[in-house]
C-alpha cells in the first residue's frame, strides 16, 4: 500500500512538473515540434445575457521549431485572452456543429497569430486590414423586381444566413502552427 501510494504522489508531481513546463516555467522547449497545453482549461460564458451557458475547452498550440514554442509559451497570458474573448463572443449555431467549430478553430488560431505577430513587432501583411473573413460573406445578392415591380433580392428575405466556414479565414503564418481542441464541452 505505502509503495502504491508513493508511485501515485510521484506520479502527481511529474505531472505538475510537466505542466509547469508546458506553461513556461522550466526549461527551454525542445528543438523540433513542441505541444503546449493551454493549462488550466478555459471556462467561458457565451451567447449573451438572456441565459447563463458555458464553454469550457482544454486547448493545445503546436509550433514547429523552439524559437516559436518559447514566443508562444512567453505569451500565453496574451493568448489566453485572445481566446477568452474569441470563445466568449460564439453563438449555439457555431458551436452545435462541426462545421462551426472546425471554424472556431481556424479563426482562433489565426487570431492568435496576429496578436502574437503584433506583440512581437513583426509586420503582418493582410489584404484588407485585419480582415479575416472573405468578402463572400459580406456581398449582398443582386436586387430584382417582382411581378409588382417591387425590389426583391434573389435568396428568400427570410433565409438563414450562411454560417461561417473554416475556408473563410484567411490563414496567418505565425509562431503557432495549429490549435487542438483536445475537450470541448458546452452547457446550454
Amino acid at each position: 500500500m505505502k509503495n502504491y501510494r508513493a508511485r501515485c504522489i510521484g506520479a502527481v508531481w511529474g505531472l505538475v512538473a510537466a505542466g509547469a513546463m508546458a506553461s513556461g516555467g522550466g526549461n527551454a522547449p525542445a528543438e523540433g515540434v513542441n505541444y503546449i497545453a493551454i493549462a488550466p482549461p478555459l471556462i467561458v460564458n457565451y451567447g449573451g445575457a438572456d441565459k447563463v451557458r458555458y464553454i469550457k475547452a482544454e486547448l493545445s498550440l503546436r509550433a514547429e521549431n523552439a524559437t516559436d514554442a518559447a514566443e508562444v509559451m512567453h505569451h500565453l497570458p496574451l493568448i489566453r485572452d485572445r481566446l477568452v474573448s474569441i470563445l466568449s463572443a460564439q453563438t449555439d449555431d457555431i458551436i452545435s456543429t462541426a462545421e462551426g467549430k472546425e471554424y472556431l478553430r481556424v479563426y482562433a488560431l489565426a487570431e492568435i497569430n496576429k496578436a502574437l505577430l503584433k506583440v512581437e513587432g513583426h509586420d503582418h501583411h493582410d489584404e484588407e486590414h485585419a480582415e479575416t473573413h472573405s468578402d463572400d460573406h459580406d456581398k449582398k445578392p443582386a436586387a430584382e423586381k417582382d411581378s409588382h415591380g417591387a425590389e426583391t433580392t434573389a435568396e428568400a428575405e427570410h433565409a438563414a444566413p450562411a454560417l461561417p466556414s473554416a475556408a473563410d479565414v484567411k490563414p496567418v503564418k505565425g509562431p503557432a502552427s495549429d490549435l487542438f481542441f483536445n475537450n470541448f464541452v458546452v452547457q446550454k
